[in-house]
């Protein structure tokens, strides 16, 4: 088997943020029934952005939602 990818992150990098990333892997097999090419294409979405975004907590003194 040999392989070779290409990965992509889709959003910046921040403190707050999951990056998105795009993977593209081509892999040959030579086995006894021949020779075989394999693309996968894979998205990888991280499951924290569906939990929200973390919101800072206000410093002392701030405004407060009383």
């Amino acid at each position: 088997v040999a392989g070779v990818g290409l990965t992509y992150d889709l959003i910046e990098r921040h403190r707050d943020t999951q990056p998105w990333t795009v993977s593209v892997v081509v892999r040959r097999t030579w086995t006894d029934a021949g020779a075989r090419t394999d693309v996968s294409f894979d998205v990888t979405v991280p499951l924290a952005m569906f939990f929200g975004t973390r919101i800072a907590a206000p410093e002392d003194g701030g405004a407060s939602s009383e």
